[in-house]
């Protein structure tokens, strides 16, 4: 293997690294404050139980990340309450919640698509290029 190979595997396997671990922790985090941004704090309905940190949409243990292709992936696997009747089996709580489904469509929302803000106040922040070079640091490259 000549050096430049090497040198490229090496950066590569930095490079996965960081993206599983660091951006993936960071993505986790920008999910979370698009969810008490554009849901918990989009209403104030009359009467609710909302879990938030505690198994809802903010808690970042229910969410699971995936990676390929230098494709980061994150989804809010969130279940269901079953408060007032309310289920779709098959479908997270996320999914409803961001396309304004009419079987989660308690007074009135609408449509919350707080992933998408997510990952557009995850890009503009500049923290996926930190959180990437703060990865590819520990693995031993000078990244700025």
């Amino acid at each position: 293997m000549s050096d430049l190979a090497a040198f490229m595997a090496k950066l590569d396997a930095a490079i996965d690294s960081a993206m599983q671990n660091e951006v993936a922790e960071g993505a986790k985090k920008a999910l979370r404050a698009a969810a008490y941004s554009e849901v918990y704090g989009a209403y104030s309905p009359e009467f609710f139980s909302r879990r938030m940190d505690a198994g809802g949409l903010s808690d970042v243990g229910q969410m699971e990340t995936s990676y390929g292709g230098k494709t980061l992936t994150v989804q809010d696997m969130a279940s269901w309450q079953q408060l007032y009747g309310g289920s779709a089996p098959g479908t997270r709580l996320a999914e409803a919640i961001a396309s304004g489904s009419a079987a989660y469509h308690f007074h009135k929302a609408g449509p919350r698509p707080f992933h998408e803000e997510a990952e557009q106040q995850f890009a503009a922040s500049g923290e996926f290029g930190r959180l990437l070079a703060a990865g590819l640091r520990a693995a031993g490259f000078k990244a700025l």
